[in-house]
Protein backbone atom coordinates (compact mmCIF):
# COMPACT_ATOMS: atom_id res chain seq x y z
CA UNK A 1 0.00 0.00 0.00
CA UNK A 2 1.41 3.43 -0.89
CA UNK A 3 2.33 5.81 1.91
CA UNK A 4 -0.61 8.02 1.09
CA UNK A 5 -2.96 5.05 1.48
CA UNK A 6 -1.54 4.24 4.90
CA UNK A 7 -1.89 7.85 6.03
CA UNK A 8 -5.42 7.92 4.69
CA UNK A 9 -6.38 4.82 6.66
CA UNK A 10 -4.97 6.43 9.79
CA UNK A 11 -7.13 9.46 9.13
CA UNK A 12 -10.22 7.31 8.65
CA UNK A 13 -9.61 5.85 12.10
CA UNK A 14 -9.05 9.27 13.65
CA UNK A 15 -11.90 11.09 11.97
CA UNK A 16 -14.54 8.42 12.35
CA UNK A 17 -17.11 9.81 14.72
CA UNK A 18 -17.69 6.69 16.78
CA UNK A 19 -19.79 8.34 19.45
CA UNK A 20 -21.24 6.13 22.13
CA UNK A 21 -23.92 7.26 24.53
CA UNK A 22 -24.52 5.41 27.75
CA UNK A 23 -27.46 5.57 30.02
CA UNK A 24 -31.13 5.55 29.28
CA UNK A 25 -31.50 8.92 27.64
CA UNK A 26 -33.17 8.40 24.29
CA UNK A 27 -32.24 11.93 23.16
CA UNK A 28 -28.52 11.20 23.61
CA UNK A 29 -28.76 7.87 21.82
CA UNK A 30 -30.70 9.42 18.93
CA UNK A 31 -28.10 12.19 18.68
CA UNK A 32 -25.25 9.67 18.56
CA UNK A 33 -27.02 7.62 15.89
CA UNK A 34 -27.62 10.70 13.73
CA UNK A 35 -24.01 11.91 13.99
CA UNK A 36 -22.61 8.47 13.25
CA UNK A 37 -24.85 8.17 10.18
CA UNK A 38 -23.64 11.50 8.79
CA UNK A 39 -19.96 10.89 9.36
CA UNK A 40 -19.87 7.33 8.06
CA UNK A 41 -20.23 8.73 4.54
CA UNK A 42 -16.84 10.43 4.83
CA UNK A 43 -14.82 7.25 5.21
CA UNK A 44 -15.00 6.21 1.55
CA UNK A 45 -14.08 9.72 0.45
CA UNK A 46 -10.93 9.68 2.56
CA UNK A 47 -9.81 6.47 0.91
CA UNK A 48 -10.39 8.00 -2.52
CA UNK A 49 -8.27 11.06 -1.66
CA UNK A 50 -5.40 8.77 -0.67
CA UNK A 51 -5.61 7.18 -4.09
CA UNK A 52 -5.40 10.60 -5.76
CA UNK A 53 -1.61 10.31 -5.79
CA UNK A 54 -1.90 7.55 -8.38
CA UNK A 55 -4.28 9.45 -10.66
CA UNK A 56 -3.47 9.40 -14.37
CA UNK A 57 -3.91 13.15 -14.88
CA UNK A 58 -4.11 16.41 -12.94
CA UNK A 59 -7.78 16.69 -13.89
CA UNK A 60 -8.48 13.23 -12.49
CA UNK A 61 -6.61 13.97 -9.25
CA UNK A 62 -8.32 17.35 -8.89
CA UNK A 63 -11.70 15.71 -9.43
CA UNK A 64 -11.01 13.35 -6.51
CA UNK A 65 -10.40 16.35 -4.25
CA UNK A 66 -13.47 18.17 -5.56
CA UNK A 67 -15.67 15.13 -4.95
CA UNK A 68 -14.33 14.76 -1.42
CA UNK A 69 -14.88 18.48 -0.76
CA UNK A 70 -18.49 18.04 -1.89
CA UNK A 71 -18.93 15.05 0.45
CA UNK A 72 -17.47 17.09 3.29
CA UNK A 73 -19.83 19.96 2.50
CA UNK A 74 -22.85 17.69 2.51
CA UNK A 75 -21.81 15.93 5.72
CA UNK A 76 -21.08 19.22 7.44
CA UNK A 77 -24.44 20.69 6.46
CA UNK A 78 -26.16 17.51 7.65
CA UNK A 79 -24.26 17.70 10.95
CA UNK A 80 -25.26 21.35 11.39
CA UNK A 81 -28.90 20.33 11.04
CA UNK A 82 -28.67 17.84 13.91
CA UNK A 83 -29.82 19.28 17.20
CA UNK A 84 -27.17 18.42 19.75
CA UNK A 85 -27.91 18.01 23.43
CA UNK A 86 -27.27 21.38 25.06
CA UNK A 87 -24.21 20.21 26.98
CA UNK A 88 -22.36 19.21 23.76
CA UNK A 89 -23.65 21.78 21.25
CA UNK A 90 -20.44 23.84 21.41
CA UNK A 91 -18.37 20.70 20.83
CA UNK A 92 -20.48 19.78 17.80
CA UNK A 93 -19.80 23.30 16.47
CA UNK A 94 -16.05 22.61 16.81
CA UNK A 95 -16.42 19.48 14.68
CA UNK A 96 -18.38 21.46 12.08
CA UNK A 97 -15.62 24.09 11.95
CA UNK A 98 -12.96 21.41 11.52
CA UNK A 99 -14.90 19.72 8.73
CA UNK A 100 -15.37 23.09 6.98
CA UNK A 101 -11.61 23.70 7.24
CA UNK A 102 -10.95 20.30 5.67
CA UNK A 103 -13.48 21.06 2.92
CA UNK A 104 -11.70 24.35 2.18
CA UNK A 105 -8.37 22.54 2.11
CA UNK A 106 -9.65 19.93 -0.36
CA UNK A 107 -11.12 22.63 -2.61
CA UNK A 108 -7.88 24.64 -2.56
CA UNK A 109 -5.84 21.53 -3.25
CA UNK A 110 -7.95 20.69 -6.31
CA UNK A 111 -7.17 24.15 -7.67
CA UNK A 112 -3.48 23.75 -6.82
CA UNK A 113 -3.30 20.44 -8.70
CA UNK A 114 -5.02 21.93 -11.75
CA UNK A 115 -2.61 24.87 -11.85
CA UNK A 116 0.52 22.87 -10.97
CA UNK A 117 0.00 19.95 -13.30
CA UNK A 118 1.11 16.37 -12.81
CA UNK A 119 4.21 17.37 -10.86
CA UNK A 120 2.03 18.87 -8.13
CA UNK A 121 -0.10 15.80 -7.44
CA UNK A 122 2.13 13.84 -5.05
CA UNK A 123 3.08 16.88 -2.99
CA UNK A 124 -0.47 18.15 -2.74
CA UNK A 125 -1.81 14.74 -1.72
CA UNK A 126 0.90 14.40 0.96
CA UNK A 127 0.23 17.91 2.25
CA UNK A 128 -3.51 17.31 2.33
CA UNK A 129 -3.17 14.03 4.20
CA UNK A 130 -0.92 15.71 6.77
CA UNK A 131 -3.47 18.47 7.31
CA UNK A 132 -6.36 16.01 7.30
CA UNK A 133 -4.59 13.90 9.89
CA UNK A 134 -4.08 16.99 12.09
CA UNK A 135 -7.76 17.90 11.79
CA UNK A 136 -8.74 14.27 12.39
CA UNK A 137 -6.82 14.30 15.66
CA UNK A 138 -8.64 17.48 16.72
CA UNK A 139 -11.99 15.91 15.83
CA UNK A 140 -11.07 12.75 17.71
CA UNK A 141 -10.25 14.80 20.80
CA UNK A 142 -13.57 16.64 20.53
CA UNK A 143 -15.39 13.33 20.18
CA UNK A 144 -13.73 12.18 23.38
CA UNK A 145 -15.08 15.27 25.12
CA UNK A 146 -18.56 14.66 23.71
CA UNK A 147 -18.50 11.05 24.85
CA UNK A 148 -17.42 12.11 28.35
CA UNK A 149 -20.28 14.60 28.61
CA UNK A 150 -22.88 12.22 27.18
CA UNK A 151 -21.82 9.39 29.46
CA UNK A 152 -21.54 11.60 32.54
Amino acid sequence: MPRSGIACLALVAAASLGLVACGDTAEKNDYVDEVNKVTSTLQSGLTEVGSGATANSPDQAAAVFEEFAAKLGTATTDLEEITAPEDVADLQDEIVQNLRALEDEATGDAEEIRSGGAAAIAGVVAQFLTEANRIGIEIDSTIGEINSKLQG
